[in-house]
């Protein structure tokens, strides 16, 4: 079985499969003793490397495994569709860890869509029909991901004015991004990158999502020194940030 490679023929390939399909994959070198596979939450395949290795062994690595990584990509795929998430009239979302009952009253004399907040409800008023399935769903996705992103906005701008004054620090302007691995950053002039996911997850995690980027305009890195202005605004840090890993597979999957 042959491997075709890309555009870079050293770090990248195709690996193909006996049913046809095939993936691609890439191999990273780092400073480590031993090869590794490695299928992402999104089924990408990444062949790791020592520094010293030759690429053609991470090529080789991946021939020689096939059959495992067939059957990793596959079960990713499996349970990527298995939770793929409905946007439609009944389903559940999240909101601030709260589950809200989605629900659409079509409106076609309103030009706007609202959308209107209730602890146990989102509802979307407006001109979308439900009937139709695939152009409804996909319009109401989009309306509701940026009602998402506001309410993210609004949510996270109150936040981080609240925790900088309780921290006795400053920061510059905030931007609510989509994000695909990262909850947060920080950067040296002080302005701050928020997902906006946060808005999906209890408050408490936000909060320490926060508080861990306020904390960066003391120390950018993740010395002790800094883990201690974080434990003492947030003691137990620790048992938040192994929360916050637990949701993220489930939230970057259907959102």
């Amino acid at each position: 079985m042959k491997v075709e490679h890309t555009e870079d023929r050293r770090s990248t390939g195709i690996l193909p499969f006996e049913d046809g399909n095939f993936c691609s994959y890439r191999i990273v070198k780092s400073n480590r003793k031993t090869m590794a596979l490695q299928i992402s939450k999104t089924g990408e395949v990444i062949v790791r490397l020592p520094l010293s290795a030759p690429y053609r062994f991470g090529h080789e690595l991946v021939l020689k495994n096939s059959s495992w990584v067939y059957e990793a990509v596959r079960k990713v795929k499996i349970q990527a569709a298995r939770q793929q998430l409905s946007w439609t009239d009944g389903s559940v979302l999240l909101l601030f860890g709260e589950k809200r009952t989605l629900r659409i009253l079509p409106d076609f004399k309103r030009k706007k869509i609202l959308i209107k907040e209730s602890p146990a409800d989102l509802t979307l008023t407006g001109s979308i029909n439900p009937e139709d399935l695939r152009e409804g769903e996909n319009a109401v996705r989009i309306v509701i991901k940026s009602w998402y992103r506001q309410r993210a906005r609004q949510y996270l701008e109150e936040k981080t004015a609240v925790w900088s004054r309780i921290m006795n620090t400053d920061y510059g302007r905030i931007a609510i991004r989509d994000q695909a691995t990262r909850w947060g950053s920080c950067s040296g002039k002080g302005n701050l990158n928020f997902n906006w996911r946060l808005v999906l997850l209890p408050e408490d995690l936000a909060d320490y999502v926060v508080v861990h980027e306020l904390a960066h305009r003391f120390f950018m890195n993740h010395s002790k020194a800094f883990w201690s202005i974080v434990e003492k605004e947030i003691p137990d840090y620790r048992s938040r940030r192994k929360r916050l890993r637990e949701y993220e597979s489930d939230i970057y999957q259907k959102y």
